[in-house]
């Protein structure tokens, strides 16, 4: 039986050697260890390490999301074993991997793990990692923090959309983090009449790889064919510094999944999202 242990600095090498296995379905993660280590301290949360004869073949990350990383049958149950109570918000990670978790964590215990808001098991993973096969619409620039206000609404307006609550707390954490995404030039927009009407974000780097997230286009402008053109530049965009690029996308969401095809993204692999 394998052996579960937080991870520190000297497991960083076999981190990074499991996150280049799969480097595109692992950047989110890939993305905080090269930012911040591996460490409680600066990461955040714990990494939670598998090992079995000595050798560290899956790891955990035990935060606001649980992600597991390169993990099986046995690690998924060793995680599950250790994490009897649930203090997360969300599984995510690739499909076999987070539907795992999940399984193994509602039979340790069904009372805190077994009934989430909402199970997304077919996410597709797509990237492009040429140019875009439609022309980028120049309208789409790099936000600043000027337009902090109208960004911050749209974002809300994309999040309640895409998950069901509003992000908004009494310490106003989501409008720090839509903050730094626009100081660190990670957002894109449009505007009209002085408000924000499509946004996306990078929301994980990780080498020449580029995650984007925080899709959004204002109810009232979708059905035109805008939404093509506008992908094409943040492709172009982000292709300015990270050469391939790589989003999600819920299955049954067939207009997104359409345009990302025309864009020029195809399909590499799929990851799910258990919700609570």
């Amino acid at each position: 039986m394998g052996e579960v242990r937080v991870l520190g600095n000297q497991d960083v090498p076999a981190v990074r050697r499991l996150l280049d296995l799969r480097p595109v379905d692992n950047v989110l993660i890939a993305s905080r260890v090269q930012a911040h280590g591996v460490e409680r301290s600066h990461l955040g949360n714990d990494l939670l390490g598998y090992w079995e004869d000595g050798e560290l073949t899956s790891f955990l990350s035990d935060g606001y999301n649980l992600h597991p990383i390169n993990a099986g049958p046995a690690a998924l149950a060793a995680f599950a074993r250790r994490l009897e109570h649930r203090r997360c918000a969300s599984i995510v990670g690739v499909r076999d991997e987070a539907m795992g978790l999940y399984e193994a964590l509602a039979a340790t215990n069904y009372t805190q793990w077994g009934a989430p808001r909402e199970i997304r098991d077919h996410q597709r993973v797509m990237v492009i990692d040429g140019p875009p096969l439609v022309q980028p619409d120049p309208a789409v620039q790099v936000a600043t923090t000027r337009l902090l206000d109208s960004y911050h609404a749209a974002s809300v307006a994309m999040y309640t959309e895409e998950v069901g609550v509003a992000p908004l707390d009494s310490r106003g954490a989501y409008r720090t983090h839509v903050a730094s995404l626009l100081m660190k030039g990670h957002a894109f927009c449009v505007q009209r009449a002085g408000q924000v009407v499509f946004k996306a974000d990078i929301v994980a780097t990780a080498g020449t790889l580029c995650q984007v997230g925080g899709v959004w286009l204002a109810p009232a402008l979708r059905g035109h064919g805008w939404s093509k053109p506008l992908m094409a530049a943040v492709v172009a965009r982000c292709q300015e510094r990270y050469p391939v690029v790589t989003l999600y996308v819920n299955r049954h969401n067939i207009p997104a999944v359409k345009c990302y095809l025309v864009v020029g993204f195809r399909q590499v692999s799929e990851c799910a999202t258990i919700l609570y």
